[in-house]
């Protein structure tokens, strides 16, 4: 009877904050890289669910997989956030320690947000009204002993199973004694920025193991450089995590801040809220090291179809943060919409632009930009043409610069319908013989090159259609004049002008930068593009023998396969071409994790793609194809970029459309791990179930993976294939 007064009492009081503080009945242990859950009368050693997830597997619950040496301890300690503090930086540019400053107050309140109590309306990106500090004073000792008594009412401290009322007392009895003799001595700061305002930990006490123990985090990078580049930017890191007594020391060596960004983005992931005692819980003893194995791990977003807002887009720079990946793909204007602000034609938003709100000014572009920098993930814009263009380049006319844009069913020559010139409404597509189209185009990369400061710039290149110039008036006078029959061959030379003339003006933009144009895969590419100056995306299916001619002809290319790596196919309704060649079928994680580019060579008969595949694998080598690469393939494969078209996507539901989909995606760029040994040592899905609820704690809503059961009890979810390769592992 008391125990059942007891528990009815615990339960009503924690029923004031919508959630159970009760005992769990469950013990969990590590049973073939997963985490089973028994009764806790079944073991005689208990672990919680928590402690299970961070010591589990090889590399615990670190995604994406370290490349290198991973060695984790199975021993954790507990800790204060505010007892983390950097102790060195060493580093001989002030800009990079000032960056690197910026980056371990953004892991510091990531940490925070861990707490489950952390209010989700405040998980928002960590801009300058998040920084802003204040003063409070510290409550006075009575009162912070009320409140940390409260709290245990709520949340009693098992460290082993009991509803006997006698224990519960005793547990209690010690932790008032506890509390009397230290006056828990943490000493919070008096300083807080904004986003502390929220967070529960400010009100925590704790026991003196916990009060006491410090965390030191020392910082090398041997680099000074502060600007990312894809061609020479080294990434890599290498962490030691030592715990001594009551101290920790974490070392992060990196030859870039970049290098160092992704070190603390790893150690995040070897921390986590212990919820049977209130406190952090972090690895005691580790070593990392790590780099990635692909240069460029990108995701194209398009912002031409539907808007999505400042804050929606550095909400995505924190979450690709969150998966290491670093190119954001900003698919900024379309045929729909041109949400771009220039400085030098504004024009072209006053006509294009949905609205006046959904509108891209120049501070905040320079704002993202800077974000991303900050997240390791770089900004590349693109400026679609000569195709996808309607909206903003229909004012010409009106200013005595002739017809800039074709075929936007509003010109008196042509009756067509939309898809008779296009791939998609809005049809549209600029006029190659207006010498105006150039000028305009010229000042739209000036102002875009002062907004983002590129490396890479892409410049489109897909879906031109010949049909839009052969039923435009001026384009047949223009090759009448100049003696040139309306043919493909002669589209194709006015495609080249077209090309010609916008990369002279982009250079002309570029000034003293060094901007790489980056341009669609396409017949037009493959016999007209330099591939001394280029990168081609390339846009076919996976395993397309299109990849091995573009790569065995010294092409740099960058892989984006519609048919593995497109996120807008699972609820896709729009028409035309591009909506409609979504695959039957919408690419799962598993489609987005098993695709690697350089196996694809492989399989297409570059034998020297990858050398740590089993000798005599079979390949898919296409018929007749026998010419073998006298290149380095790694040299000329870049990486890769999942898409997201935004036909029925916009920021309410952009996150759920991506995540955790594209973990699996930044797990397979980074790693690269073989195929043939996906599911036998450490399964992707549990680390990325758990990566997953890191994600929700930060205020990323992404997508469940699977039921909460694969989460909760490993042991229960499996295929067929995976069944029958756990059978043959050894029992740990």
């Amino acid at each position: 009877m008391r125990v059942l007064v007891l528990t009815a009492l615990i339960v009503a009081s924690a029923a004031q904050n919508n959630f159970f503080r009760l005992p769990q009945p469950h013990s969990y242990s590590c049973v073939q890289n997963k985490c089973v859950r028994f009764e806790r009368s079944e073991v005689s050693e208990h672990h919680s669910f928590d402690y299970c997830q961070l010591t589990c597997g090889e590399s615990g619950s670190i995604l994406p997989k370290p490349t290198g040496e991973t060695q984790l301890s199975k021993d954790v300690f507990h800790f204060d956030p505010y007892n983390l503090r950097v102790t060195k930086v060493a580093t001989s540019n002030p800009k990079v320690a000032e960056m690197l400053n910026e980056a371990t107050r953004y892991f510091f309140r990531n940490l925070h947000f861990i707490h489950p109590d952390f209010p989700e309306s405040y998980k928002t990106p960590y801009t300058d009204d998040m920084k802003e500090f204040f003063d409070e004073t510290e409550t006075n000792p009575r009162e912070r002993f009320s409140q940390r008594v409260n709290q245990f009412r709520i949340r009693p401290k098992f460290d082993e199973f009991s509803s006997n009322r006698k224990n519960l007392l005793n547990e209690f009895n010690r932790f008032r004694n506890e509390a009397t003799q230290n006056e828990f001595s943490s000493s919070k700061p008096r300083t807080y920025e904004e986003w502390e305002r929220y967070s529960p930990f400010r009100n925590e006490r704790y026991n003196p193991t916990i009060d006491r123990h410090n965390v030191n985090l020392e910082f090398t990078i041997t680099s000074p450089e502060e600007k990312f580049s894809f061609e020479n930017t080294d990434e890599s890191y290498n962490m030691v995590v030592q715990t001594l007594d009551d101290e920790t020391t974490i070392t992060i060596l990196a030859a870039s801040y970049y290098g160092a960004r992704h070190a603390l983005e790893t150690l995040s992931q070897l921390v986590t809220y212990d919820n049977e005692n209130g406190a952090l819980m972090m690895i005691k003893n580790a070593k990392v090291q790590d780099q990635p194995q692909y240069r460029y791990r990108g995701l194209m977003l398009d912002t031409g179809r539907n808007f999505y807002t400042k804050n929606e887009l550095l909400s995505l720079l924190d979450s690709m943060s969150q998966n290491k990946m670093n190119a954001f793909h900003w698919h900024i204007t379309d045929a729909a919409s041109f949400p771009l602000y220039s400085n030098r034609q504004p024009q072209m938003a006053y006509y294009g632009a949905y609205s006046p709100r959904k509108v891209y000014l120049s501070e905040d572009i320079s704002e993202i930009v800077q974000y991303g920098k900050l997240r390791g993930v770089m900004v590349v814009p693109e400026l679609d043409a000569p195709a996808h263009t309607n909206a903003g380049w229909a004012w010409g006319e009106k200013e005595g610069k002739g017809t800039l844009v074709l075929c936007t069913n509003k010109e008196r020559q042509t009756d067509l319908p939309w898809f008779e010139l296009s791939k998609e409404p809005p049809s549209g597509q600029l006029n190659p013989v207006n010498p105006e189209v150039y000028s305009v185009l010229g000042e739209v990369y000036r102002d875009m090159m002062d907004y983002f400061d590129p490396e890479m710039f892409h410049m489109g290149g897909d879906d031109v259609s010949f049909k839009c110039w052969q039923n435009s008036d001026e384009v047949i006078t223009y090759l009448a004049e100049n003696k040139r029959e309306p043919s493909s061959r002669e589209y194709f030379e006015l495609w080249n002008k077209f090309q010609n003339n916008a990369f002279s003006k982009l250079r002309e933009a570029a000034g003293d930068r060094k901007v790489t144009p980056i341009i669609h895969s396409s017949s037009f590419a493959r016999n007209y593009i330099d591939k001394d100056t280029y990168v081609i995306m390339l846009n076919e299916e996976a395993n397309n023998s299109v990849a091995f001619d573009y790569v065995s002809n010294g092409f740099k290319v960058i892989f984006t396969n519609p048919d593995q790596w497109r996120l807008d196919c699972d609820a896709n309704s729009w028409v035309g071409d591009k909506a409609e060649a979504c695959p039957q079928i919408a690419p799962t994680w598993r489609n987005f994790y098993e695709n690697s580019p350089l196996e694809m060579l492989f399989n297409l008969g570059m034998t020297d793609a990858r050398f740590d595949l089993p000798e005599n694998r079979p390949t898919f080598k296409a018929p007749g194809q026998t010419k073998e690469s006298t290149l380095r393939p790694r040299d000329y494969v870049l990486g890769a970029t999942a898409s997201l078209w935004s036909y029925a996507t916009d920021g309410q539901s952009l996150h759920s459309r991506i995540w955790p989909r594209l973990s699996a995606f930044a797990e397979r760029l980074w790693t690269d791990p073989l195929h043939h040994s996906l599911y036998e040592i450490d399964p992707p899905e549990r680390r990325i179930n758990i990566h997953r609820e890191r994600m929700v704690q930060r205020g990323i809503r992404a997508d469940p993976l699977q039921p909460g059961i694969c989460l909760y009890d490993q042991s229960t979810c499996y295929d067929r294939q995976q069944y029958e390769l756990r059978s043959a592992l050894p029992t740990q």
